[in-house]
């Protein structure tokens, strides 16, 4: 049974209240519903940067959610983290009101657009998605989009355009990628994650074959052509599709990549045959297969590949993906949302090729993830010269069974790893005041709340310049 969003679930509404306004989704689709001429607001239980900005681009935020604000709204949507018994969000059903979970309002803007590009996948959908919006941006397409973090070139995550081209990040934790049906996908891999939701792997496949069958005909889907599994599901779904990867059967195939100094260029192959050189202002593989993924679809659209290549070069990221917080001639400090094995194994990997002392702060990011993932975390830190783990951020999970940060511990250090210690969470900026790095780079890595102590770190070198 198709879970496709077909109703225009914004027709007629004239305001919007979003609980959970502060999330990195709703923030987003706060913007965007502003865009579209609907007077917004919302409440989230704390304040934060994302609150503050969202008063000053003009929309009404209230802190803490024990009196119900409501007003006037007609559409009230919430995001997966508010539970159903939270206060205004019973009053909204109660009241009548138009109430929606926020994916099935995006999927419901994305797809009346007259041409949506959704981009989806285990890792790398944020930096893919952005990249995408950037080039469309910048070629003149007039995009709207919407992004899980802020694009560094814009300042914002979203970028209000037109009807004409919708970009969207796209999740698939909760299966609610089945909302829509886009006339183009990226899919930039697929692995057994988000399994306490699937259950198993096969329902994970499942998902993303119900997925493809509703693209749009003839649409294209653009996939990492080195996933043997999301290859299949793409040849079985018989969608019209480009490959990319780093091996010359891939329809896009980097060939020669050299990381430069936070950047890289590779040699792209069309086809097997050789293209032309692309030079990237992010660094990493997996950035190389992001900007591969934006080069295959793209270009299969029609858009000149000159101007695709030229924008990527400007491209600078996103925030909280390798993330510049501060810089000298000699030290780099970066925060990063990595959580999962797959990404911090690529993030580190991309910060050794410059050649630096890497050191990694790692925060494990829920007790039941850390004990599903935790073998898997044995070589993922294999890149950095020294490991330090910090407490797990729980995500208001309870933790029944004793999960604790010693488990990755023990796993990286039976591994061979020989600098890798814990440091529980209150202790992490003295034990780094204590133990400066004059040279090299440290990165504060995870989902939590761990880009509260890179900006804590930073904060105080700024106060302290000389210590």
């Amino acid at each position: 049974m198709t879970r496709i969003v077909s109703d225009d679930l914004v027709k007629d509404c004239r305001e919007a209240y979003l609980i959970g306004i502060g999330g990195s989704g709703m923030s987003g689709l706060a913007r965007i519903l502003k865009h579209l001429g609907l007077s917004v607001g919302g409440s989230d239980y704390k304040e934060s940067c994302v609150t503050r900005n969202l008063r000053h681009d003009g929309i009404r935020v209230s802190i803490g959610q024990k009196d119900i604000g409501l007003g006037d709204a007609d559409l009230v949507i919430y995001s997966s983290a508010i539970r159903p018994d939270h206060l205004e969000l019973a009053e909204a059903r109660k009241s009548g009101r138009k109430v929606y979970h926020r994916a099935e309002v995006l999927a419901s803007l994305m797809n009346h657009a007259d041409t949506a590009i959704a981009v989806l996948g285990t890792h790398g959908k944020t930096t893919t998605s952005a990249m995408t919006s950037f080039v469309l941006s910048r070629i003149g397409a007039e995009p709207t989009c919407f992004v899980g973090s802020d694009m560094i070139n814009f300042g914002t995550n979203i970028v209000a355009g037109g009807r004409k081209f919708w970009v969207s990040e796209v999740d698939e934790s909760d299966s609610s990628h089945e909302f829509y049906a886009p006339h183009y996908a990226i899919i930039a891999n697929l692995e057994p994650e988000h399994l306490d939701h699937y259950q198993s792997w096969e329902n994970l496949q499942n998902s993303f074959r119900r997925f493809l069958a509703q693209i749009h005909h003839p649409g294209l889907v653009t996939y990492f052509g080195n996933d043997p599994v999301l290859s299949q599901l793409v040849r079985e779904s018989g969608k019209p599709s480009a490959s990319f990867g780093f091996t010359e059967d891939c329809d896009f195939a980097a060939q020669n990549v050299k990381p430069l100094p936070f950047g890289t260029e590779f040699d792209l192959h069309e086809a097997g045959f050789f293209s032309r050189k692309v030079t990237l202002s992010v660094p990493g593989r997996h950035n190389v297969a992001n900007a591969l993924a934006v080069i295959g679809l793209l270009s299969q659209m029609g858009f000149e590949l000159d101007s695709i290549c030229g924008a990527l070069r400007e491209f600078k990221g996103t925030k909280r993906r390798m993330e510049v917080k501060w810089q000298s001639s000699q030290f780099i400090v970066l925060d990063d949302y990595a959580h999962h094995p797959t990404e911090v194994k690529a993030v580190l990997k991309a910060l050794r090729e410059t050649g630096k002392y890497v050191r990694v702060i790692f925060q494990p990011h829920r007790f039941s993830r850390t004990y599903l993932f935790y073998r898997d975390f044995a070589h993922a830190f294999d890149d950095a010269h020294e490991v330090l783990l910090t407490d797990i951020y729980a995500a208001g999970e309870p933790n029944p069974h004793g999960v604790s940060v010693e488990l990755i511990a023990n796993e990286v250090a039976s591994a061979g790893h020989p600098n890798v210690r814990i440091v529980h969470r209150d202790r992490v900026i003295p034990y780094l005041s204590e133990h400066p790095l004059a040279d090299g780079v440290m990165v504060f890595m995870g989902a939590g709340d761990i880009g509260d102590l890179a900006n804590d770190f930073v904060g105080n070198m700024n106060a302290h310049p000389s210590a």
